[in-house]
């Protein structure tokens, strides 16, 4: 089993992205809500915005023309699109930096300095899943947010490369040279790993609906609930009692495993 993150190397992702979800009816609706949501909380100022796993910069573009941000910082592993980002930054209307690393070794910016962390397609995809979760939950400024998307089962969660993931890359023959991990939580378990997060979460919100694995991943789920889940830091000075839950999930996802027992 693969255990060190996926190093993409390939240019297929900058071939995806560039032009491609950098406009805000392109985010899937899980991930406008998520973002609307906050928003929506905070008079439409979104400050400063850490986008882990930021591709060419699009999330940032999304967010900029909608609502109030402060400062786009980008983190992603593939060189090419870093490079096409940093050539493109004129296209963003508000302060952006870009970083070409892996989030578990970046060093360049402070912790706990961004109101908005986001995940979308990131630890869901690579292999180190719960440690980038954890990195990012430590950039989150008190009063945050961390922004995840999660592929969510009422079954055994995987996280394993072998048995589920996803090819991006082909040769010009059609052989696979690039494939992403392919992580999927069962929601117990998801919330579970939230909860254990240091300091704790003051709430935890989600928004996700049932549907089907791309077309060409190799994994063992038929379907899957996709969503995303907003995971709040309380203020400066506030240790939070207990955790507050609040999630828009499929009744049958949450109810799925009790029937299992009571049968």
């Amino acid at each position: 089993m693969l255990t060190d993150n996926i190093r993409f190397q390939s240019d297929a992702l900058v071939k995806f992205f560039d032009g491609h979800r950098d406009k805000w009816d392109e985010f899937y609706p899980s991930e406008q809500w998520a973002f609307q949501t906050i928003a929506d909380e905070r008079a439409g100022r979104l400050r400063r915005v850490l986008d882990v796993g930021c591709a060419t910069g699009g999330l940032g573009l999304a967010l900029s023309s909608r609502f109030a941000v402060d400062h786009y910082t980008g983190v992603d592993i593939n060189r090419q699109v870093i490079e096409q980002a940093q050539k493109s930054t004129a296209r963003f209307s508000i302060p952006a930096t870009f970083y070409c690393d892996d989030i578990l070794t970046l060093d360049q910016i402070p912790s706990a300095s961004f109101e908005i962390v986001a995940s979308l397609g990131c630890a869901d995809w690579n292999i180190a899943t719960q440690r980038i979760i954890d990195r990012c939950w430590q950039f989150v400024a008190p009063g945050g947010c961390f922004v995840m998307s999660v592929r969510l089962t009422d079954r055994d969660g995987i996280n394993d490369f072998a048995r589920s993931h996803q090819p991006i890359a082909h040769d010009s023959a059609g052989n696979v040279i690039e494939s992403a991990n392919y992580v999927v939580f069962n929601w117990r378990e998801y919330l579970r790993l939230c909860a254990r997060l240091s300091p704790p979460p003051a709430t935890l919100s989600g928004y996700g609906y049932w549907g089907k694995p791309a077309s060409n991943a190799v994994t063992p789920y038929d379907r899957l609930v996709f969503g995303v889940i907003i995971v709040r830091k309380a203020p400066a000075g506030v240790e939070p009692r207990q955790i507050s839950v609040a999630l828009n999930l499929p009744l049958d996802l949450l109810t799925a495993e009790n029937e299992r027992d009571e049968s």
